[in-house]
């Protein structure tokens, strides 16, 4: 009985818990051993092991309490991740899709299309790269000088998944415009290898948005 009192207490704190499944599992072991050590400490004091439980428990206090107590590190973490993903697929997908335009795929785009385009990709750049440094450098070693709470970390870098969505979206979109209109033109392994790590940075991007929901929420000290 005792030991499903843990195990459950522990099974909740797991529902509650951001990050891999690999910090979960640190933290979990790491309260799992102190929720036992304090439960046998208070055993050592008299207590019936059942009251051993319920006081150990009390004192680390509820699930949820623990799990945002966690909260800012793990999601700290999350950012930089995510972070440094963005920034390394950046200039894969400059070169893969810069390539395609040397070899002549977008020749059939309006020039002046093409101008605005590349004017407005780069003013997304130029927008989203300050954000994507402050997430990275205050999450990761540099955060000893860079100091920006973790709310704000987590909503620059939602700054970095829109501008990754916009200009995905924008190659994405011309090419199926190519595709349906101008295909002879069309350089096929730069533009398939692009695409696909455009729709990989896509849903990388949307999948970024809800897990650090959290994080763009908590109080305005994390």
């Amino acid at each position: 009985m005792a030991r499903s009192v843990i195990d459950d207490y522990l099974d909740d704190l797991s529902t509650r818990l951001t990050g891999t499944w690999w910090e979960r599992q640190a933290i979990l072991a790491e309260i799992g051993d102190g929720l036992h050590d304090s439960a046998d400490y208070h055993r050592a004091q008299g207590l019936s092991v059942e009251r051993a439980i319920a006081t150990a428990v009390a004192e680390f206090g509820g699930p949820g309490v623990l799990a945002e107590e966690f909260l800012p590190v793990l999601s700290g973490k999350r950012i930089h991740r995510y972070g440094c993903t963005f920034t390394t697929m950046g200039p894969v997908i400059g070169l893969l899709w810069g390539t395609a335009a040397l070899l002549g795929s977008f020749s059939a785009v309006p020039r002046p299309l093409t101008i605005l385009g590349l004017v407005a990709m780069a003013l997304a750049v130029l927008i989203g790269a300050p954000f994507t440094v402050a997430a990275i450098a205050s999450t990761g070693r540099a955060s000893r000088f860079v100091r920006i709470p973790t709310r704000l970390a987590a909503r620059a870098l939602l700054v970095t998944a829109i501008v990754a969505m916009f200009i995905d979206g924008t190659l994405l979109t011309t090419l199926l415009t190519l595709v349906a209109e101008a295909p002879r033109d069309l350089v096929v392994l730069p533009l398939a290898l692009g695409a696909l790590v455009s729709v990989a940075r896509i849903s990388i991007a949307v999948t970024s948005v809800p897990r650090l929901r959290p994080a763009r929420t908590m109080g305005a000290t994390a």
